[in-house]
């Protein structure tokens, strides 16, 4: 423990400087970096020893021959920590399963924190020297500081042999190897409430941004409230969920176009054609026809209030509802709908923001350990038990395409399916963006919403914030 108490002061210290600088408090950076320095050079001191201790098990690719069950019973102990805060009420079904078919495991810690805090709490678990066994790392490089931290999959995880090649070539990092293994699909686009759909005379959802402009005019003259927006969820709703919608439009899903900022290159936003759809999408329908204090407004009450069926609407939602849907108005699942955010006027365009949910597995000392979390990461994602629970209990469709798709997957996860089989589904370029850049990127989607700079201010910052980046003001 006192190797991985060493890895986890030195990679605090890492991760400190540069979210620091990254506000221009450059001063505050550097006596914390002087600070992390002074207490990692006291702790490699003091791990000198332990260090020389090192087994040739520990050498060697842990996990990989290890076979699990033939472990003493109860001798390996797990956790795992996932920005799923859907999960908590319900993952201890999956728990009691796995260990009953896994005499070896002891204990599995489970925590599911909401995505904005999950972050913070890794690097807290990490300067603590308990950093959990499964956790999301994800596609993209927002978390590439974590790469070295943690395992390669495409051995001693059954699971991998299951994958496709793309599959595979998103979840790989480099020399780091497969590290990223998709579990579930999550769609986000918009929350339809059909019954008051058809009140409002309509017989199907908007596919343009004119229908949806049309939609929102019917529901006024109704006297029903078109949206709820958590606008106060910058990184969740503004920034994540919605703001990338005029890359994923693109052709490419964006990837060129963002290849380009994150490079320096200019990008002219004020003439790119599915940037001005998005923020004409936005100042022709969700400003003008946003509930009163949306820039305040938290998750938390928007969903509740759709799922109390007192709006129409929610943007930047998904798939991933269907429990919480479940819990507070069970009703509402019979007419319920999942479809794209219809920015554009050309219907073509217009795509569903999917998300794979994964995990992957961290480094530990302990080569057993990592061989159990292997197997718990491949049963999590390839198992029977496992599919029937993602799809039945949390309606979310299943990423391994050999899987058996259930009769009860809720509808909303259903309509993720049709949007993928229908080629408009496009995994959310938000992850490719690094994470360096979040608070600034929030902060201007922020101002935006809320009337405090203008469409030209938005586009001048957005565009400087990419600049800044390729010059390395960000770290």
């Amino acid at each position: 423990m006192k190797k991985k108490r060493l890895m986890a002061m030195v990679m605090a210290a890492a991760m400190a400087v540069p979210a620091l600088s990254g506000c221009g408090s450059s001063e505050t950076a550097e006596t914390t970096a002087a600070a992390a320095a002074e207490t990692t050079a006291a702790a490699a001191e003091e791990d000198t020893a332990a260090e020389a201790e090192t087994t040739a098990a520990e050498s060697e690719a842990a996990g990989e021959t290890i076979d699990v069950k033939s472990l003493p019973a109860g001798s390996v102990d797990l956790s795992i920590m996932l920005p799923l805060g859907q999960w908590t009420d319900n993952f201890d079904v999956l728990i009691d399963a796995y260990k009953a078919e896994h005499p070896e495991i002891g204990e599995i810690t489970a925590t599911f924190p909401s995505s904005d805090k999950y972050d913070d709490l890794l690097i807290s678990a990490l300067s603590a020297g308990d950093l959990p066994n499964v956790i999301n790392l994800g596609y993209g490089i927002r978390r590439q500081d974590w790469w070295q931290y943690c395992e390669d999959l495409s051995t001693g995880c059954p699971a991998y042999e299951m994958l496709t090649e793309q599959q595979i070539a998103n979840g790989t990092n480099g020399e780091y190897g497969m590290q990223v293994m998709p579990m579930t699909l999550e769609g986000t686009g918009i929350l339809y409430n059909t019954r008051i759909l058809e009140e409002a005379g309509w017989d199907h959802t908007p596919q343009t941004r004119d229908e949806l402009l049309q939609y929102c005019q019917d529901l006024e003259a109704m006297g029903v409230q078109p949206f709820m927006h958590a606008w106060a969820e910058v990184y969740l709703n503004l920034f994540n969920n919605v703001g990338n919608y005029w890359l994923l439009n693109k052709p490419d899903g964006g990837k060129e176009t963002l290849a380009k900022l994150m490079a320096g290159e200019t990008v002219d936003l004020a003439n790119d054609p599915e940037m001005q759809e998005l923020l004409d999408t936005y100042e022709q329908v969700l400003i003008p026809y946003a509930q009163e204090g949306a820039v305040s407004a938290d998750k938390w009450t928007c969903r509740n209030a759709f799922f109390a069926e007192e709006c129409a609407m929610l943007v930047g939602e998904g798939s991933y509802e269907t429990p919480n849907i479940m819990n507070a108005n069970p009703e509402l699942m019979n007419y319920v709908k999942q479809d794209i955010l219809p920015v554009s006027n050309d219907p073509e365009k217009n795509t569903m923001a999917i998300a794979t949910i994964s995990v992957s597995v961290t480094k530990n000392e302990d080569p057993n350990v990592v061989a159990c979390a292997k197997d718990f990461v491949s049963w999590l994602v390839s198992s029977d038990t496992a599919r029937v629970w993602h799809q039945d209990t949390m309606g979310s469709p299943t990423a391994i395409q050999g899987l058996e798709v259930s009769e009860n997957l809720p509808c909303i996860a259903k309509d993720v399916i049709d949007a993928q089989e229908a080629g408009k589904g496009v995994e959310n370029i938000f992850v490719y963006m690094p994470s360096s850049i979040y608070t600034d990127m929030q902060e201007n989607w922020a101002k935006y919403v809320a009337g405090v700079s203008s469409r030209e201010e938005f586009l001048e910052r957005y565009q400087q914030i990419f600049k800044d980046y390729s010059e390395g003001f960000y770290g």
